[in-house]
């Protein structure tokens, strides 16, 4: 299949109606979520919370529909919004360049119900660099070249879209908090993923980081889904990682080793 066969809902005139189903059953799960998450009670090491799902719902919506309207075999799975990436566009792993420039997303951010002054969300004009994503995005960029060919076969889906903080600003994210803080969010998070993983048709799950990785195996043991996912291990691209330096080199070789490169090969029929 060619790059112009892909069909990106948000874009295109032709739009077919199995595609915009997709997409705007996916953000009905993400508001169903975000309904959910508004009776948990944060744990009290976290005082601030942002939603970019909601005050970036502009350009997170854009993502959705132009890149996530059609069944996926992979879907990259990460923990939360980061300060400088999906807070600042509303983009998993959103890298303020690679998403404007490269995944071809921007528009309007507004702000936070509760602002802090040391983590401001400025939107597209955030001039900090979100390594986790310039990473990530950086990586498929080498590989892909262009984002078409990253989405015919993936997409990627946070568990939970707050990012957390202390009131200086300081990240805070569920894997830093113990089980018993964090179990009702799981039974919150949990059944919402389950219907993600159903809607998209998923046959494989990249858990980007160990957090991750032991969430969707502990989530596959709990629920019955209509068909077999596999679960494999990428390491997080964050610099706080332990020896994750050549994080590029050990994304290859994941892909490599599991026999997922030729997914991300321009003009590879096998990715559909």
């Amino acid at each position: 299949m060619t790059t112009e066969a892909v069909v990106s809902s948000f874009f295109s005139q032709n739009t077919r109606e199995q595609d915009e189903e997709i997409s705007d059953k996916f953000l009905h799960l993400a508001d169903e979520l975000n309904l959910r998450l508004e009776q948990f009670k944060i744990p009290s090491k976290v005082q601030c919370v942002y939603n970019p799902t909601i005050y970036a719902r502009y350009t997170y919506e854009m993502y959705v529909r132009k890149y996530c309207n059609t069944k996926k075999k992979i879907m990259y799975f990460g923990m939360n919004p980061g300060p400088w990436g999906m807070s600042q566009t509303g983009v998993p792993f959103g890298e303020v360049s690679f998403v404007r420039d490269w995944l071809k997303i921007e528009g309007d951010v507004g702000k936070p119900e509760n602002e802090l002054k040391e983590r401001p969300v400025q939107g597209f004009q955030c001039t900090r660099s979100e390594v986790s994503g310039k990473r990530l995005w950086g990586f498929f960029k080498d590989l892909c070249k262009t984002p078409d060919i990253f989405f015919k076969s993936s997409f990627i889906y946070n568990y939970l879209p707050q990012q957390w903080m202390k009131n200086n600003g300081c990240n805070i994210t569920p894997g830093d908090l113990r089980g018993n803080e964090m179990e009702e969010l799981y039974n919150i998070c949990d059944p919402i993923l389950c219907k993600v993983l159903e809607l998209y048709n998923v046959d494989i799950i990249i858990a980007v980081g160990k957090f991750c990785e032991t969430r969707a195996q502990k989530i596959l043991k709990k629920y019955i889904l209509p068909n077999k996912i596999q679960i494999l291990y990428l390491p997080h691209p964050s610099p706080r990682a332990v020896n994750n330096n050549d994080w590029e080199r050990k994304a290859h070789e994941c892909l490599k080793k599991n026999n997922l490169l030729h997914f991300y090969q321009q003009g590879n029929d096998s990715a559909t």
